[in-house]
């Protein structure tokens, strides 16, 4: 059974096209159908099937996958090894993050490991949770920033750091009370995360538990572009502090402190359970242990 024609039917049942695996593999359409015939030739099952325009794993296919996905990445992991121990790398360390935390968090996290790890490559996928857990469990990432320590309900993941942080609300609307319970909020527009994100998830439970439904008028998935609206006095949202403290020193954006008890959170570093562990890998896992999140709580007054 080649690897090849593995990788290339884990790329089907993403794509369900050919013509794309091909792209990705740099090789013909018939050089991948020729794979995944074989495969199926060796493993006497249909494969993959054409339903309208797409092709579709067979319920065998589906079977097989997580496994495959799993012996796949047992062989990177083991040339990863072996290439470790013959020194032809100084190591890489593969890392995914959402948006906003791709943004604030691990820009200073990675120049910190920088410091002390000149040498080795650094890849990073942005992504939502989803996309990155699967990732994890691929073997195409090493390492994971996701918001909430929920995910770890997930199997196959290791939790290798927390930092807790807060949400706060801001705006720059000169109406909006700098100090009241959220209740009073409920005339004015609210701009918030992309619904089904990690980050709306845990806002709308905090909104929802103390019966507060926003009048949401916009949603991005970037803390950035809700920053950029309402700067502009279109409206509230909610925000990590972290990624809204130096627009409020600035006066940017106005802090509300809130009467009720603040949404509180946290940053889980995960990583996939695994026998072995690169030592690049490990060195992040190191630094990310001593690393601190600039100001990830709001001051009490």
């Amino acid at each position: 059974m080649e690897l090849r024609g593995l990788r290339s039917l884990v790329l089907l049942a993403e794509s369900g096209s050919i013509t794309q695996v091909a792209g990705v593999s740099h090789l013909s359409p018939a050089a991948i159908h020729k794979q995944v015939k074989a495969l199926e030739s060796e493993l006497d099952v249909r494969l993959y099937e054409k339903v309208g325009r797409r092709l579709r794993l067979t319920s065998a296919a589906e079977l097989l996958l997580p496994y495959i996905k799993d012996l796949l990445a047992q062989h990177d992991t083991a040339i990863s090894a072996l290439q470790e121990w013959k020194g032809l790398k100084k190591g890489v360390v593969r890392i995914g993050a959402g948006p906003t935390i791709s943004s604030y968090i691990l820009p200073s996290l990675l120049k910190r490991f920088r410091r002390s790890h000149p040498n080795v490559d650094l890849f990073v996928q942005t992504g939502h949770t989803p996309g990155l857990v699967e990732s994890l469990r691929s073997g195409s990432l090493d390492l994971a920033l996701l918001v909430s320590s929920e995910v770890l309900a997930e199997t196959g993941l290791s939790l290798e750091t927390l930092w807790d942080f807060e949400f706060v609300l801001v705006s720059n609307l000169r109406q909006v009370p700098h100090r009241c319970g959220i209740a009073r909020l409920q005339k004015y527009p609210f701009i918030l995360f992309q619904k089904g994100s990690r980050m709306e998830n845990l806002i709308h439970r905090y909104f929802a538990e103390r019966d507060f439904h926003p009048r949401v008028i916009m949603r991005f998935d970037s803390a950035e572009a809700i920053k950029a609206m309402i700067r502009t006095g279109l409206g509230i949202s909610m925000l990590p502090f972290w990624a809204v403290d130096g627009d409020i020193r600035r006066g940017a954006l106005a802090l509300i402190r809130q009467q009720e008890q603040p949404l509180l959170s946290k940053i889980a570093l995960v990583s996939r359970k695994s026998s072995y562990v690169p030592r690049a890998v490990q060195a992040l896992i190191q630094v990310a242990g001593t690393f601190e999140c600039r100001n990830p709580r709001l001051t009490t007054g």
